[in-house]
């Protein structure tokens, strides 16, 4: 029979080659992102051009094209980004540990971050999103399933009592967006208040008319039995 030795403790893990690759070609793609958009924030998009990209990043510029089609297509990587805090965001409502106002405002912060860098880098971005169709209706597709998910973090708030519902919450989905989009278009033309502050304000506003009394989220009252939470929920 044939012993198998137990590895040493202070032995490495050995990474497979293929697992080492992908990591490299991750690095890789976001070194790329990340200087396309210090220059798009320093320069503006247009007047950035791939080598000035590759130049940054410290890469080839062949090595570009390895990654993104275009200089258009580094905002689709953006986008998917978004995505993944969209993602996070609604795990955190199903979590409950947070009221539905709160992680929806959250989510708009961390949403706005990138183009919050510059007034710059935010008429870029728009700019860009409306001057490529390929990119254009990437985004619009995206957009479409990040709004299902906003949806649902919506129909968890109403489920516990925390958000009004005589609106649906594909409808207010939608209406989340648009403060999202009209209020960076604002900061971006009018700069005058922090973006973060102005999309906080906005969502207040919004909140005051949509929030019902505020009630601990769900997961602390779990202890009640289920006829006092009945209860609660048609006092409501």
């Amino acid at each position: 029979m044939v012993t198998r030795s137990k590895p040493r403790s202070d032995e490495k893990p050995v990474v497979p080659e293929s697992g080492r690759r992908q990591r490299r070609r991750e690095e890789t793609r976001e070194k790329l992102f990340l200087a396309a958009i210090e220059l798009f924030s320093r320069k503006g998009f247009a007047q950035t051009t791939v080598e000035d990209i590759t130049t940054v990043a410290d890469v080839g510029k062949g090595t570009f094209f390895n990654y993104f089609p275009s200089k258009e297509h580094v905002l689709g990587y953006l986008v998917g980004k978004q995505q993944g805090t969209v993602r996070d965001h609604l795990s955190l409502a199903r979590e409950a540990k947070l009221a539905s106002e709160e992680v929806l405002i959250s989510l708009g912060r961390s949403l706005i971050l990138f183009p919050g860098k510059s007034p710059q880098l935010a008429r870029s971005l728009m700019q860009s999103f409306l001057g490529n169709i390929e990119v254009r209706e990437y985004i619009v597709r995206e957009m479409s399933i990040a709004r299902e998910w906003i949806a649902e973090i919506i129909r968890l708030g109403q489920q516990r009592g925390e958000l009004r519902h005589e609106n649906q919450p594909a409808e207010l989905a939608r209406a989340f967006h648009r403060v999202l989009l009209g209020t960076t278009l604002m900061w971006a033309l009018d700069p005058e208040l922090p973006l973060e502050e102005q999309f906080t304000s906005s969502m207040r506003t919004i909140f005051s008319g949509l929030s019902l009394p505020c009630k601990p989220p769900q997961a602390v009252r779990r202890g009640l039995p289920p006829k006092v939470a009945k209860r609660e929920r048609k006092s409501q």
